[in-house]
């Protein structure tokens, strides 16, 4: 049998970061285009269109930076994590590399989200902030965003590529993975409702959670914020536009508790042990907290709520269903464990 791995397998790394490299050189195209409306002194309604780059959009005399900082910080984090993935791939662990492959991956993908809310951003400040743009009507998204968006998306399939993810996709991890996905998705429509804006507590990030420890962080990002959010954003109803935060960062967040997964469930830990809960307890706060910061952010860009309302709103429910789940995963742990021991992971199987 030959195992010798694949081209993107060996050398998906140089294609991410160049596509990574790509994004930020189309960041000096048009990024957005703002209209502005006035009339003039006929009475006649007129519309300038204006284009504006990354070099302008980082003018505080034109708008807030804000945005932009954030989209260049992210974008930078993803190059790094996945060069590095890269560069140290056969001195370090497939689980650390699988980890700075998964980061890549996450930043890369935020910085998509900011990259739609840009406009949001801008429009808010535009109109809210000093200085404020003269006769400010609206803003779109413009061809070097959508170029930008293009190959960062790109990347990220040249990141998973290049992960260990396709490795466990064997049919048994894939029955697994779809099982417990389905229990996730009924899962949430056992609600307990607590706000009427639509806060409530489930058990949806339980099996995700599981798919996480089974798996470690790329297969509990992909199966949670993509496979699982994409489902639940269409059945839920809110719309498309809530994907990026409530979905994508909200789910994926379960990926973080498989950082942990090498301290929580090993060969030497078969029952219940202090080392096990207190990494579990540690991952599961970590990975509520990136759900509580994805959903607040939401509630700013795609609900306009300021964010004292927004961190409020949220409060009321994402901690209270993230211990709730957690407690249930801690107080489990040590019949997970068994059966963790009894029906391994492939991953866990040395092949050789």
């Amino acid at each position: 049998m030959d195992n010798k791995p694949s081209f993107f397998k060996k050398w998906g790394y140089l294609f991410s970061i160049s596509s990574i490299l790509g994004a930020f050189f189309f960041l000096f195209a048009p990024v957005l285009k703002y209209e502005t409306k006035y009339y003039n002194e006929a009475g006649d309604k007129i519309k300038e269109y204006f284009s504006v780059n990354l070099v302008e959009l980082l003018n505080p005399s034109l708008t807030k930076i804000v945005p932009m900082i954030t989209i260049l910080v992210l974008v930078g984090i993803g190059f790094v994590l996945v060069l590095l993935a890269g560069l140290l791939s056969k001195k370090i662990s497939k689980d650390v590399k699988d980890g700075l492959v998964v980061g890549s991956i996450f930043s890369m993908l935020l910085a998509i989200c900011f990259l739609f809310a840009n406009k949001e951003f801008f429009s808010y400040f535009a109109v809210n902030g000093e200085p404020s743009i003269e006769n400010f009507n609206d803003a779109s998204i413009g061809w070097g965003s959508g170029a930008c968006l293009g190959l960062l998306s790109l990347a990220i399939i040249f990141n998973i590529s290049y992960s260990s993810y396709s490795d466990q996709n064997s049919v048994k991890a894939i029955a697994e993975d779809g099982i417990l996905i389905a229990s996730a998705f009924v899962l949430n429509f056992i609600k307990i409702p607590l706000t009427t804006g639509g806060g409530s507590i489930n058990f949806q990030m339980l099996p995700l959670m599981i798919i996480a420890l089974r798996r470690g962080p790329l297969h509990g990002f992909v199966c949670g914020g993509i496979i699982y959010g994409v489902l639940t954003c269409i059945t839920d109803g809110y719309g498309f536009a809530t994907y990026p935060f409530d979905y994508l960062i909200a789910f994926g967040s379960v990926g973080v508790l498989g950082f942990f997964r090498k301290l929580i469930v090993s060969e030497s830990q078969t029952t219940y042990n202090l080392k096990g809960e207190l990494f579990l307890l540690l991952g599961g706060v970590l990975a509520t907290f990136v759900r509580f910061f994805g959903s607040t952010i939401s509630s700013m860009v795609i609900y306009g709520l300021p964010l004292e309302g927004a961190l409020l709103y949220n409060a009321v429910y994402i901690p209270v269903s993230g211990a709730i789940s957690l407690a249930v995963i801690m107080a489990a742990y040590g019949p997970f464990l068994q059966i963790n021991k009894r029906f391994p992971a492939e991953r866990l199987v040395s092949v050789k």
